[in-house]
């Protein structure tokens, strides 16, 4: 499997199918780990290179999200607060709180962060149409993704 066919069925397909089944800590568990298998995608290390979670996440953000992302994460560290607290509880840290206004998304009140589900899926869906084209183009190196043991 290459990356574009990685990119295309588990960061794009199966997200879609947890957005329309509503499922929603998965789904957005699913999405910021995907961002951080984005990054994977734009550095020029091997794709199971160990220890660059963070650096990915944030390589990631900058490169295909609206820079309001970037200017959230010089705020409160994303990757910690965000990512591995719902990777490793399914829950945000206190300085997160999932909201689901639309207006709300990625503003700071009191010193928390709020964050819509809603608002970051669109921008997740379009972040990866751009990794996608620029794998597409040549931009970027279309890595082998050796996966098996997964039906298709």
């Amino acid at each position: 499997m290459n990356a574009e066919e990685f990119v295309e069925k588990y960061l794009l397909e199966e997200v879609r199918v947890m957005e329309a089944a509503n499922v929603r800590l998965h789904l957005l568990m699913a999405m910021l780990q995907g961002v951080e298998t984005a990054g994977a995608f734009l550095d020029d290390k091997p794709f199971k290179a160990k220890g660059q979670g963070r650096k990915r996440f944030q390589l990631a953000l900058s490169k295909l999200f609206p820079k309001s992302y970037s200017e959230a994460n010089s705020k409160i560290d994303l990757y910690g607060q965000l990512r591995s607290h719902m990777a490793h509880c399914m829950l945000p840290a206190v300085q997160v709180r999932l909201d689901s206004e639309l207006s709300n998304h990625l503003k700071f009140r009191e010193g928390i962060l709020y964050f819509s589900i809603e608002a970051f899926y669109s921008d997740y869906e379009l972040a990866m149409k751009k990794l996608l084209e620029k794998l597409r183009s040549g931009e970027l190196k279309n890595k082998k993704i050796i996966l098996e043991g997964i039906a298709s």
